[in-house]
């Protein structure tokens, strides 16, 4: 099938990343992954953030249109990747801005 690694339903996992592309939707991302990350969670990574998506800075909700090209974000996801360029997360259930400053 190709995937990279399927979750069980419910299971998630988190890695940190820099973004380095927004949709001109504003719906769509795509991260690099960081070297301190496991192994399989280092390189490129394109998602969707649903409308179900928790979105937060320092575990308060933030808007997505507070994003930006640069920051430093935790990713979890459940579900698999995709094995290709750059990897398909199918399901990101939150994605946390790490900057100290927004």
């Amino acid at each position: 099938m190709g995937y990279k690694q399927a979750l069980k339903e419910n299971q998630t996992e988190t890695f940190n990343a820099v973004i380095t592309d927004i949709g001109e939707n504003g719906s769509s991302m795509q991260v690099e992954g960081l070297e301190t990350n496991d192994i399989n969670s280092r390189g490129a990574f394109i998602f969707s953030v649903e409308d179900d998506t928790k979105l937060e800075w320092h575990h308060a909700p933030i808007k997505l249109s507070e994003f930006d090209v640069g920051d430093c974000v935790a990713v979890t996801y459940t579900g698999s990747i995709m094995e290709s360029y750059p990897g398909q997360i199918e399901k990101v259930t939150k994605l946390q801005l790490l900057d100290d400053e927004k």
